[in-house]
């Protein structure tokens, strides 16, 4: 981190990571499933995001609109040709990506405290 980064907290990744990984709180709902027995990520779980990652269909990423200072938690999807971000609450719409949308990290891990 450069003096001009800040934390809010030091966590310990328990996975393989590159030096680049950090950690995010999730915020809002769209990535909690309705579903018992799907993944699910609730406001307030830590995941871990690795920049180095290579995003591949199905992978939960960080991405965000260049336009934007906002970044967003959905899953990457790969259909004939096209690529969009899937949040697993079907309450949310599935947004289609385009040249103004890049990954900042693939989610390698994910941590609720007690």
């Amino acid at each position: 981190m450069s003096e001009n980064d800040t934390a809010e907290d030091w966590i310990y990744c328990p996975v393989q990571c590159s030096s680049s990984t950090f950690a995010l709180r999730v915020r809002g709902d769209s990535m909690e499933s309705p579903y018992p027995s799907k993944r699910s990520y609730s406001e307030g779980m830590i995941v871990f995001v690795d920049p180095t990652a290579v995003a591949t269909n199905g992978s939960r990423i960080i991405a965000r609109r260049l336009s934007s200072t906002d970044a967003t938690f959905k899953e990457y999807i790969e259909d004939d040709g096209q690529k969009y971000l899937k949040p697993i609450n079907p309450q949310y719409p599935t947004v289609a990506m385009n040249n103004d949308t890049i990954i900042i990290g693939v989610v390698i891990g994910s941590y609720t405290a007690e």
